[in-house]
């Protein structure tokens, strides 16, 4: 394994590829990739519906589980990571939507300059290629976005109902205006997922320059006279340094950056040092704002099959739908967990929506066990045909942490995100439950929604619905803001992503958002890294 290089950068998830092949493109910058899983070759990881399979696979994901929590009734809950090239976007729903403008121009407000939407359109555009274009939209990157490709004819009768509530129907989910009813775009090209490694990581691996050290731990960061000089990793059972000589790279998420920071001294200091681990500087901001987005599932029962697909996924259809994913690319398994999404304001004043709900025909069989309100079988569809919409509150006040259990760094850190912590949190999530079942109810959907299965007609008062929220819902996989960029002294990164006080280490991943978007994450990430991989280069 050669060495040193210009770059080293640690993950291989969404923002790890995009530095690799950027860094690596003018073919003189050496750059190391540092991944703790392996090859993306696990065959679920390349059918979009695949992701029900793999979110607990215990070599694909780091099989995290969060602090038991009063807003989750006492329930640890699973909380999947990618572990393997593409991360998580090698396991995600593969939902690609961009947030709300107001997002990103409240990141430069809060000193964040160069992070509003007028600066990241760019990068929006730079790294998609949307064949539909559109104003706005990027046409040639790397990144493959389509529309459904077996698009549910329960959608035309959503949108009516959309229309019949009051709220607009968008041809565009990343248009120009970003509230109302819109179907899902997917990172898929044809039949197979376009994870970050198939769109960037692959592409090139080829030059010369980039080098991939996967299946290897990442132990620490080398820090020698206040400059990141490397990264200690364990690599079948041998340790060593991969040295670099302009900088390191975090792209290890929203759980991994913050944790290798806090192995490597810098973090919280008295937490650290009950450790045992050796401090090089006081942050107590590093692991601190955890944000993530809490969804809330609704099921209901539909009229027929003819409008759900449970029966599709089930039993000898199975293997037909298989057939019609391998022949023509086609079928349920292109589907993603959500095919149309929901943004609303259920409050007034507020300038971007407060609430959004996704879902598609399928409902899933309840768990067994104890207690008013079963967990769900994700994976196991019910027998009758039904359809499943979550809920889930778009800018949380919640935040939570995450920290230290163990000096050892194949110990999980804890997680802790706290959801449902604020009273404003608790009435935002309640008024998006009843606006799910407002739009379900309206006329259109009349003879076709016959009855909410789930919660029903057992949960009618807000301490009904607010119960519920706790008893069942998780997380939509959105953890982000844990190293966040700021202009105030208790942000770990500047503007240009830098840590403050260590020079030549950067981190380029969710964690580094000041405050979570409006929408699923991944294409946020993917513009942060392409804006990063031009702050790294100048």
């Amino acid at each position: 394994m050669q060495g040193p290089f210009d770059y080293v950068i640690v993950g291989g998830g969404s923002a790890g590829c995009v530095l690799a092949a950027r860094l690596s493109e003018d073919g003189r910058s050496t750059v190391a990739l540092i991944e703790a899983g392996g090859r993306d070759r696990h065959p679920y990881i390349h059918i979009p519906a695949g992701y029900a399979r793999i979110l607990g696979h215990p070599r694909l994901t780091w099989g995290y589980r969060t602090e038991p929590d009063a807003g989750t009734a006492s329930r640890a809950l699973d909380y999947p990571r990618g572990r393997v090239w593409g991360g998580s976007s090698s396991i995600n729903g593969l939902g690609h939507v961009r947030g709300h403008p107001s997002d990103y121009d409240l990141w430069a407000q809060k000193g964040c300059t160069g992070w509003g939407w007028d600066d990241l359109l760019p990068y929006f555009q730079r790294h998609e290629a949307y064949a539909g274009g559109g104003a706005g939209r990027g046409t040639t990157g790397p990144q493959t976005v389509e529309p459904l490709a077996d698009r549910p004819p329960l959608l035309d009768h959503l949108a009516e109902a959309v229309r019949a509530i009051g709220l607009p129907v968008q041809p565009d989910m990343n248009g120009p205006v970003r509230e109302g009813f819109s179907e899902f775009q997917q990172t898929r090209r044809g039949r197979r997922r376009i994870s970050a490694a198939r769109a960037y990581l692959h592409p090139a691996l080829r030059r010369p320059n980039l080098t991939v050290i996967d299946e290897a731990l990442a132990l620490r960061v080398v820090v020698t006279e206040g400059r990141a000089t490397g990264v200690a990793i364990r690599r079948g059972g041998v340790e060593q340094v991969i040295e670099a000589r302009r900088e390191v790279v975090l792209s290890a998420g929203a759980i991994g950056s913050p944790q290798l920071l806090m192995l490597s001294g810098l973090g919280p200091a008295a937490a650290l040092a009950d450790l045992g681990i050796p401090v090089l500087r006081d942050m107590p901001g590093i692991g601190a704002n955890l944000q993530d987005h809490y969804i809330i599932r609704l099921s209901y029962r539909l009229a027929s099959h003819r409008w759900s697909a449970n029966r599709r996924i089930a039993g000898w259809r199975l293997p037909i739908e298989a057939m019609r994913w391998a022949l023509d690319g086609t079928g349920v398994l292109t589907w993603s967990p959500g095919m149309f999404s929901l943004f609303a304001r259920t409050a007034p004043g507020l300038e971007a929506p407060d609430i959004q709900i996704n879902g598609g025909p399928l409902s899933w069989a309840e768990a067994p066990g104890e207690g008013r309100w079963p967990g769900l079988r994700i994976g196991t569809p019910e027998a009758e045909p039904g359809m499943t919409v979550g809920v889930w509150q778009c800018r949380p006040e919640s935040r939570g942490s995450v920290s230290l259990a163990s000096p050892d760094p194949a110990m999980a850190p804890r997680i802790a995100p706290r959801y449902l912590a604020t009273e404003g949190d608790r009435a935002c999530v309640i008024r998006g439950l009843r606006l799910a079942r407002r739009w379900l109810s309206a006329p259109p959907l009349a003879g076709i929604v016959t009855a909410e299965s789930r919660p029903g007609a057992a949960a009618e008062s807000d301490a009904d619905l607010l119960d519920f929220a706790r008893a069942t819902g998780g997380t939509v996989y959105h953890p982000c803001g844990t190293v966040r960029m700021g202009a105030d002294p208790e942000a770990p990164l500047d503007a240009a992503l830098r840590l403050r006080g260590v020079a030549g280490l950067r981190v380029v991943d969710a964690s580094v958002f000041p405050d979570i978007p409006v929408c699923n994450i991944n294409a946020t990430v993917l513009s942060v890294a392409e804006k990063a991989a031009d702050l790294i280069r100048a």
